[in-house]
C-alpha cells in the first residue's frame, strides 16, 4: 500500500522546490549583473509602463521590505531606475525606468518568460487551476495563523490582471 504524503512531507517538498527556484533565479540573473529582487523591480516597472509609486511597488514585491531601499539605491546608482518627487504628494516617491533599465528588461524578459514556461509548463493544463487554488489555501492558512488577512490584498494585486508579477 502506497504511503500518502503527510503535512510535513508537503512542507519539505515545497522547501525543496523553493530552494531550486532560488538557486535557478540567482544563476539566471547573475550574468546580467542583477539579483532576483532587482529583476522583480524592473519587471514591475516594465509592466506598469515604466513608472510606479515606490509605495505601490514595495507592496507588490516578493522580498522583504527592509532590503528594498538598498536594492533601489543600487539600481539608481547603476542607472536602471530614477526617483522623482510625486506630483501630488511630496512625501511619496515615483520610480521611473530609465532607458538603460528598459533595454535590460526587454533583453531579459522574453528569456525569463520562456524559462518560466519551460518549468511551469510541465504541469498539465488540467491540473494548474487546482495547484493554484491549493497554493491560495496555503497562503490564506499562513495569514490566518498570523492572525492577519490584511496582506491578502497582495494575492489579489498579483493575480487580478491575469499575470502575476514575480
Amino acid at each position: 500500500m502506497e504511503r500518502k504524503p503527510e503535512p510535513h512531507d508537503l512542507l519539505v517538498a515545497l522547501l525543496l522546490v523553493q530552494s531550486l527556484l532560488e538557486r535557478r533565479s540567482e544563476a539566471y540573473f547573475q550574468p546580467f549583473g542583477l539579483s532576483g529582487a532587482q529583476f522583480n523591480i524592473l519587471n514591475l516597472l516594465g509592466y506598469h509602463e515604466g513608472k510606479m509609486d515606490q509605495a505601490e511597488l514595495v507592496d507588490l514585491l516578493l522580498v522583504g521590505k527592509s532590503s528594498i531601499s538598498i536594492v533601489l539605491n543600487r539600481m539608481v546608482r547603476d542607472g536602471l531606475v530614477k526617483r522623482e518627487e510625486h506630483p501630488k504628494d511630496r512625501r511619496q516617491v515615483v520610480l521611473i525606468l530609465t532607458p538603460k533599465g528598459r533595454a535590460l528588461w526587454r533583453k531579459i524578459s522574453p528569456r525569463y518568460e520562456a524559462s518560466v514556461e519551460k518549468i511551469f509548463g510541465t504541469l498539465p493544463v488540467s491540473r494548474r487551476q487546482r495547484f493554484f487554488d491549493d497554493l491560495k489555501v496555503l497562503h490564506d492558512a499562513f495569514l490566518s495563523e498570523e492572525g492577519s488577512l490584511e496582506s491578502d490584498n497582495r494575492w489579489q494585486s498579483h493575480f487580478s490582471t491575469g499575470k502575476g508579477t514575480p
